[in-house]
């Protein structure tokens, strides 16, 4: 009777010892469950977290680009009037630079000599071509003489000169192109001439 009793006894403390024992292992699955969860929940918060910043960045482009197309009208229109502008502004740079030109050049070979033919019409290139006409070969031959002098070369380097003829009368005329420099500096008129009178055709 008393080794049955024993025998229940040790019995119970196997039971209670192997209870103990699934406890423990429940309570580490429960706290590994509930990790595994907290780091499922984590993974899942920081993914709708940049999933939130890509779309706010992906809207904040979508209106910037709204503006920008919105803009871009103003935008074209700005620069075209600022290269309308430039162009005027060229436009009458180049405009002076020729009258400038051709004050002087009438000034420069004296009262004798007449200016004619004048055309700056070429907007795109900086040259202002004109005839000169002299009464003889005499003051042609001054004429080119000028042309070489350092008050004229100094200012205006670049001369061309070309289809020197003789009327009937006697006269010679030359057709001269003149390049204007970059910037040319302002020339001083010349105190022994007068400025000759523009002939309207040629004897």
């Amino acid at each position: 009777m008393a080794k049955a009793i024993n025998f229940v006894g040790e019995r119970r403390k196997k039971l209670t010892q192997a209870q103990k024992q699934d406890q423990k292992i429940l309570k580490i699955a429960i706290n590994a469950l509930i990790g595994v969860f907290a780091v499922f929940l984590i993974v899942v918060g920081v993914r709708f977290y940049f999933v939130f910043r890509v779309k706010d960045i992906k809207d904040t482009e979508a209106q910037i680009r709204t503006r920008i197309l919105a803009n871009e009208p103003v935008e074209k229109d700005y620069i075209i009037f600022a290269q309308k502008l430039k162009k005027l502004a060229l436009f009458f740079g180049r405009r002076k630079d020729k009258q400038e030109a051709l004050v002087f050049f009438s000034e420069v070979f004296g009262p004798d000599v007449i200016v004619s033919g004048i055309d700056y019409s070429s907007d795109e290139e900086d040259v202002v071509s004109f005839t000169i006409k002299a009464p003889n070969v005499f003051v042609m031959e001054r004429v080119f003489a000028t042309l070489q002098e350092e008050q004229v070369t100094s200012v205006y380097p670049n001369i061309r000169k070309s289809s020197m003829r003789r009327s009937a009368t006697g006269n010679y005329t030359v057709d001269l192109a003149v390049v204007l420099a970059a910037e040319n500096p302002s020339p001083a008129p010349t105190t022994s001439a007068v400025p000759a009178q523009p002939a309207t055709e040629e004897e």
